[in-house]
């Protein structure tokens, strides 16, 4: 079946391109003068990778922060431009690829650094890195106390550049104030941290440690900006809500396969979890976890039919859902709104990440890859190949 913009579709999402760039422009208002290093991981949050990197070359953002090397050379072999940071450290056996695709890797070790310069010098280039400080996430990276010599030592490699130095904050979101002091604790190691350096003469290009949720809630220290989640339209915490207006780029739709009334006492859907109190309409969708919609939804999420919410009823199952459509004309075919609005009502991943007891980011990057991408331009919704 095809919808009234002529695709055949079943699971589908519209990704608004308009809206991420009015985000990204919304952000630089709120930061000025920051190059942006936008957060394109895990498919750009879900919003497809490359037509994202695209739209975001188009609006002048110039950095890219990947978490894999793979990642990195899709969007090089996309064609597209610009400084990809590959933010994840990278094992041994990917420097080769990444020397050879122009990725700038997080440097960690001085075992890895001094592999990519004698890579660096075999393929006649001079490769470019960023170095990771380790000032409170405990992850990874050089720990504060001993960055500036480690970081001395790897300047000093032959063919190897530092195009730039970051942290990372684990609880920038945080209204609590143990939090906020740490926070703030994190900054002051990292902005220590580039001032030696610079005494020593090291200054790299880019300096960068504020996610989105640093963004929001906390003064920027460097020249570069890492937004994640806030740029595709959504807030890293509800603490962090209120300082920079975005828009959900992204909304996700299905349709009904089949609607069926049920008597009473009719069980629903795997290990029989729901049964029906009264005669019911149940509507059969055509998404399921294995397009990202959370098994934790069931018998608790909600989904939108013709501007109304309807609840989820009986287990999710992989590629189907069932909604109690009781009272309503719900018919086949009809578009069914998972994430997004319709005709004054509305869901978010917000409303999806507390029914699931998770994060609006899970929800996003969650999406599979068969769920298909569409992208409105200019009031427009094309297919992706179809993007100018």
């Amino acid at each position: 079946m095809k919808d009234r913009r002529g695709f055949e579709l079943e699971t589908y999402c519209v990704v608004d391109l308009d809206a991420f760039r009015e985000n990204i422009a919304n952000i630089l208002r709120w930061v000025e003068k920051r190059a942006v290093i936008l957060a394109v991981k895990a498919n750009a949050y879900g919003h497809g990778v490359v037509p994202i990197c695209r739209e975001a070359r188009s609006a002048g953002i110039e950095h890219f922060g990947v978490a894999t090397v793979d990642e990195g050379v899709q969007i090089r072999q996309a064609g597209i431009e610009g400084e990809i940071i590959v933010l994840t450290p990278a094992t041994l056996e990917q420097i080769e690829t990444i020397v050879e695709f122009d990725l700038h890797p997080n440097v960690v070790s001085q075992t890895f650094a001094h592999a990519l310069s004698v890579e660096a010098e075999r393929q006649g280039k001079k490769a470019a890195c960023h170095i990771e400080i380790d000032t409170g996430m405990g992850r990874t990276g050089f720990w504060f106390s001993d960055a500036i010599g480690e970081i001395a030592h790897i300047s000093q490699l032959p063919f190897v550049e530092i195009a730039g130095i970051f942290s990372h904050f684990p609880v920038a979101d945080s209204t609590r104030k143990s939090d906020i002091d740490f926070t703030k604790l994190q900054l002051r190691r990292f902005s220590v941290i580039a001032e030696k350096l610079k005494e020593l003469g090291i200054s790299p290009p880019l300096i960068h440690l504020s996610n989105s949720a640093g963004i929001l809630s906390h003064p920027v220290y460097g020249n570069g900006i890492r937004p994640g989640i806030l740029a595709y339209g959504l807030y890293p915490s509800a603490e962090t809500a209120s300082t920079v207006k975005v828009k959900p780029a992204l909304s996700l739709y299905s349709r009904v396969i089949q609607v069926r009334d049920y008597p009473p006492g009719t069980s629903i859907s795997y290990g029989r979890t729901y049964t029906t109190r009264g005669r019911e309409r149940i509507a059969v969708f055509r998404a399921g976890y294995g397009d990202g919609l959370r098994r934790a939804l069931s018998n608790r999420g909600f989904v939108l039919i013709r501007g109304k919410r309807f609840p989820i009823v009986g287990r999710v199952c992989m590629d189907m859902t069932m909604a109690d459509v009781t009272g309503s004309e719900v018919e086949l075919d009809d578009i069914v709104v998972i994430l997004g609005e319709d005709n004054g009502g509305r869901i978010t991943a917000e409303d999806h990440a507390i029914w699931a007891g998770t994060l609006n980011y899970e929800i996003l990057t969650g999406l599979s890859e068969r769920v298909k991408r569409l992208y409105k331009k200019n009031g427009e919704i094309c297919e992706a190949a179809d993007l100018s």
